[in-house]
């Protein structure tokens, strides 16, 4: 199931009172974050791992550095599925007998070994854009319901004989940001749903 397009199912008033927007919000705003230590782990890692590789003492960093890439990207395929709602399917990629040398190629071999890999390093500028999308969103929807409050204790504006009094228009945008909400978790579910897709597309199995 696809929390996302059960939420649009509930039509255009009923993603206020649905938890999956909010749910929706919390998963984009994590990503940056999230996507700020992958990004400093895989970078830092792979950078030193290759660079003491003549050494050999680089392969083993390496190695640490597939094992903290597939842990990352089982939580995110986690994640995905808690907070989103999405299906994905894992695959498994570990042979029955073998011993721990055909388990390790069994996993290079694998595609969701690189495309995890590379979903990590994209989910920190992902991660720029959700939580700025996110961000802007509510905090315009915001700033118009709350007009009135900061206006409240303004004084008024004269003009030669005119006078202005903010407060009594600051009604205006606060009926503007009213349809705001609707139209911002509108437009955040959207994202939260292409974010489902690609994770259900790099982590899941095809």
């Amino acid at each position: 199931m696809n929390g996302t397009n059960e939420t649009a199912k509930r039509g255009v008033f009923g993603v206020v009172i649905d938890p999956q927007s909010y749910l929706n919000i919390a998963y984009l705003l994590l990503a940056l974050p999230l996507g700020t230590a992958y990004f400093t782990f895989l970078v830092t890692g792979l950078s030193v791992g290759f660079g003491m590789i003549i050494t050999l003492a680089g392969i083993p960093i390496l190695l640490l550095v597939l094992g903290g890439s597939s842990i990352l990207t089982k939580f995110e395929r986690w994640s995905a599925r808690e907070m989103l709602k999405q299906e994905i399917v894992q695959s498994t990629w570990e042979p029955i007998a073998g011993g721990w040398w055909a388990r390790l190629k069994a996993h290079l071999s694998n595609r969701i070994t690189w495309t995890g890999m590379l979903y990590l390093l994209l989910k920190f500028p992902a991660g720029i854009v959700t939580f700025t999308i996110v961000v802007t969103l509510v905090s315009v929807t915001i700033g118009f319901l709350a007009a009135p409050a900061y206006t409240w204790a303004s004084d008024s504006v004269t003009w030669g004989d005119w006078e202005f009094d903010p407060f009594t228009w600051s009604w205006i945008p606060t009926l503007i940001g009213i349809p705001m909400i609707f139209i911002s978790l509108h437009m955040i579910n959207g994202v939260a749903s292409l974010s489902g897709k690609m994770t259900r597309v790099m982590l899941g199995k095809v």
